[in-house]
């Protein structure tokens, strides 16, 4: 992966690391990648690119398996659902599934995504 230091607010600048190439990801479909040992999803959706983390809250499950329609991740789990552009849970897992496991999804962190030529960048934080 590529690093590249892209301008932020004064005298800060953000890091962001080449992680996908635009042209391997088709509108409508999602990668999983590992950038400092963090498991981040990247999307694209409507020819934009969006990243959040990879791994449900509820009971870790892998989202790049799990299917993207319509802006939204769902877990192929237990069908938690989430918006792809804010991480927010838009549909949580159902009743009886919280009960047995005690646990429900929360909203997932997103990272700011560039596009420079045919690579995506992701931005982690120093």
């Amino acid at each position: 992966m590529t690093e590249h230091e892209l301008a932020g607010g004064p005298g800060q600048g953000e890091r962001f690391i080449t992680c996908a190439k635009v042209s391997d990801l088709a509108d409508g479909s999602m990668v999983g990648v590992t950038v400092e040992g963090r498991q981040i999803l990247i999307g694209r959706m409507g020819g934009d690119f969006y990243a959040m983390d990879a791994v449900c809250s509820h009971l870790s499950g892998y989202l790049p398996k799990g299917r993207l329609e319509k802006g939204v991740v769902t877990c192929p789990v237990h069908g938690a659902q989430f918006d792809i552009t804010t991480g927010r849970v838009v549909k949580n897992v159902g009743m009886s599934i919280r009960m047995a496991t005690r646990r429900e999804a929360t909203d997932l962190k997103t990272y700011k995504v560039k596009v420079v030529g045919d690579e995506v960048l992701v931005a982690v934080n120093r």
